[in-house]
């Protein structure tokens, strides 16, 4: 017989000789014993009443399994929990004898017994899983201990305070106590001290790291007196790095991006504007997405500083523009102003070339010293052709002998109006000249003045950024990362 042969042969014998134990006239024996001792003890039991009713206070030790810790959600202040609740009593009324040993029984059988009436004093939804039967475990020992547990999910309330959001801690609280019953008749306790509460080191939540627990007790305040309450405190810290990626980061970057129009030119208008308006518009975007996924309080949080910081800092980068442009267009006014008073002043200097030039002569009339009273000298206004004159006494022209051009030598006329040429020639190129220096030097004010501007903000608006975020990420990251902000050793 080959060795294929021999195993299977084995196998069919080892079933056997099982199946022949499991009818063995013990193991009857020891199931009929069982269900005769679980009918003998609950034929009179009465699961209204406590164990050892009247008489002191009956200890309720509680133990906890954590399966699962999510859906932490800031806007409702809530979270939810899987675990296994597990409850542990003694009751005197159900004692059996020590060779049945420990009891496991369905947990349907928690329907005939009393158990504590424990609640989560801050849950707002609660529920026993049912899949594939309701999750509930029952065991007796013989001296009247029993173990009840369930598996269960709570969604519990958890105040949050956000003010160093998304660089804060959170302690999130999970209250259980007693509805019905006071310290007079119940008290409740950690089963195992510090290591009542199992599996916390190996949960793993998307948003957050847990820090640490702690677990204690006190008696709260109730209508019938002090009722005796565990808590479980879970320290969670929030990840940054979603919160770099989806709001940090995409701020600066749009902070940086506005600063480009200062090297755009002035006179790109529809440039400027657009890139500033983009930029504010994706800002205010970025706002609302945050402002989305938090409660609305009333306080400041680490977050909105920021980022109201940086729509502050694209605002004014569009400002900024508006301003250069504002100051553009004044100083080319104050141009075209100077440049219409200018054409003014040469129409006005055209207009007295156009009329006859008078010179002044000095009148010998002897006829007219003596009219004058004081022998004054008499001068007269004559033109170059020989026209009509004014006098300086009677202020009104009047006809006077002169000399006519003709009569007069050539080199004495030509020389004086080759020396009035020459004289007109320079002072007219001189005038020339300082119009043009006054235009290219109003021209390079105006320049000048609109590029200082966007000099300046080219140094101001990064130089302040980069302060602003030394000063925010210094002073948060040294109270996320405080050692003493961190303690979270489990006590008792």
């Amino acid at each position: 017989m080959d060795i294929v042969g021999i195993r299977g042969s084995l196998s069919v014998i080892v079933l056997a000789f099982s199946m022949l134990r499991l009818v063995t006239p013990e193991g009857v024996v020891r199931s009929t014993n069982v269900t005769s001792v679980l009918e003998s003890l609950l034929s009179d039991y009465d699961n209204t009443l406590r164990p050892s009713f009247g008489g002191p206070p009956l200890p309720i030790g509680i133990e906890m399994e954590l399966d699962s810790i999510h859906s932490i959600s800031e806007v409702k202040m809530e979270y939810s929990m899987s675990m296994y609740l597990r409850q542990h009593w003694k009751d005197g009324r159900l004692t059996y004898s020590e060779k049945l040993g420990n009891i496991s029984v369905d947990g349907r059988l928690a329907d005939r017994i009393w158990v504590p009436d424990t609640y989560f004093a801050n849950d707002k939804h609660t529920f026993v899983h049912k899949v594939t039967v309701k999750n509930r475990l029952l065991k007796f020992h013989h001296d009247g201990s029993i173990m009840y547990g369930i598996r269960m999910t709570t969604v519990a309330a958890c105040m949050m305070g956000l003010h160093y959001y998304p660089m804060d801690e959170q302690n999130c609280t999970l209250e259980i106590e007693s509805y019905g019953y006071s310290t007079d008749d119940i008290v409740f306790k950690w089963q195992y001290g510090k290591d009542s509460v199992e599996g916390m080191a190996d949960i793993e939540i998307p948003q957050f790291t847990i820090v640490g627990y702690d677990l204690n007790g006190r008696n709260s305040s109730v209508e019938s007196g002090f009722s005796a309450r565990l808590s479980l405190s879970i320290r969670l810290r929030r990840h940054i790095g979603f919160f770099i990626l989806q709001t940090y980061l995409p701020s600066i970057l749009l902070v940086i991006l506005s600063w480009v129009s200062f090297w755009i030119n002035h006179e790109a208008t529809a440039a400027r504007v657009a890139l500033g308006i983009t930029t504010v518009l994706t800002m205010t975007t970025i706002s609302t997405n945050v402002r989305a996924t938090l409660p609305r309080i009333s306080y400041i949080k680490s977050i909105d500083i920021y980022v109201v910081t940086c729509f502050a800092f694209v605002f004014f980068a569009l400002f900024e523009y508006a301003v250069v442009n504002f100051n553009h267009w004044k100083e080319k006014r104050k141009q075209l102003q100077r440049e219409e008073e200018g054409r003014k002043q040469r129409h006005d200097s055209i207009r007295q070339k156009d009329t006859p030039r008078r010179q002044v002569y000095p009148n010998n009339n002897e006829n007219n010293d003596s009219d004058a009273g004081g022998g004054e000298d008499t001068w007269s206004n004559v033109d170059h052709y020989g026209g009509s004159f004014r006098s300086r006494q009677s202020g009104q022209y009047q006809p006077v002998p002169t000399e006519s051009p003709s009569r007069r030598p050539s080199s004495q006329k030509n020389g004086k109006l080759g020396h009035a040429w020459l004289v007109n020639a320079r002072r007219k190129k001189t005038k020339n000249i300082v119009k043009r220096k006054k235009k290219h030097r109003s021209q390079l004010e105006q320049i000048r003045g609109v590029d200082r501007i966007d000099a300046l903000s080219r140094v101001i608006f990064p130089t302040s950024f980069v302060l602003f975020n030394v000063v925010y990420w210094s002073s948060n990251l040294k109270i996320f990362y405080d050692s003493s902000e961190l303690d979270a050793l489990v006590q008792y």
